[in-house]
């Protein structure tokens, strides 16, 4: 279900997420107050206590699950990084050959690194690489595997050059990874625990203030689902944009 508000526009996603979660908190709340009222005598002792105790752990869990997904999107980070640098250092590397077949290898980096950004990412975004950014990689592997080293400057670069590109295909496979993850487990936890809430709302009466106060909670812990799930996700929806490759293509483009 919750994947669901992920797929749609963020801002509608997140707005929907509210208004689901605070919909199913109330209905819970009302249900529960109407059936847990033919019980009650006096105070709502009991029920109050776990409430308390409940609304904790659920914090708690809530806590675990956004701490888990950004510290992923860190680990992402860093990794989308270390792949764009070691495409920089490669065209770095292939400045210093010195050699005219390395002129063509340089336009299929350049080309490779646009597709990453133009086709490699929106394919992400749908749990896949794009197909023309695994040709081109091929391309240029084949192309780098006919240089001929002359000097041991050049042998020198060619065990750099191919030690970066292993680093560039590692990295493209972690950012593959990452697309295929789920949110983490407690999160469905933390849902039933969410309702448990709203149930535990039912021993004390309806009255406006309440009302709002619970609708507001329901409607924040919406909002933290929603960024849990879409998170999950980091290449789709509110995710991570190739701002960093961006910066590199340029980089080519000038030295080139």
């Amino acid at each position: 279900m919750l994947n669901f508000f992920v797929e749609l526009h963020p801002l509608l996603g997140v707005t929907l997420s509210m208004l689901a979660a605070v919909v199913l908190g109330l209905s819970v709340y009302f249900v529960s107050h109407k059936l847990i009222s033919k019980y009650q005598e006096g105070d709502s002792g009991p029920p109050a206590s776990l409430f308390g105790v409940v609304g904790m752990l659920v914090g708690l869990m809530l806590s675990l699950s956004f701490a888990k997904v950004i510290s992923d999107i860190r680990s992402i980070d860093n990794a989308i990084v270390r792949e764009a640098a070691a495409i920089l250092d490669v065209s770095y590397d292939l400045n210093r050959y010195k050699h005219d077949d390395t002129r063509e290898i340089q336009q299929l980096l350049v080309q490779y690194t646009e597709s990453v950004i133009n086709d490699d990412w929106p394919s992400l975004a749908n749990d896949s690489l794009s197909k023309k950014t695994t040709a081109l990689k091929i391309k240029l592997l084949d192309k780098m595997a006919m240089l001929k080293p002359a000097t041991a400057l050049q042998e020198r670069l060619i065990s750099q050059i191919e030690d970066d590109v292993d680093t560039i295909s590692d990295y493209r496979l972690v950012r593959l990874n990452s697309t295929l993850s789920e949110p983490p487990t407690y999160v469905y936890v933390t849902f039933l625990g969410f309702l448990l809430t709203m149930a535990c709302f039912g021993a004390y009466p309806p009255q406006i203030p309440l009302v709002v106060l619970v609708g507001l909670y329901a409607a924040f812990v919406g909002l933290v689902l929603f960024l849990i799930t879409t998170l999950s996700d980091p290449f789709q929806g509110v995710g991570i944009a190739p701002t960093t490759f961006e910066h590199i293509l340029e980089t080519m483009k000038e030295n080139f």
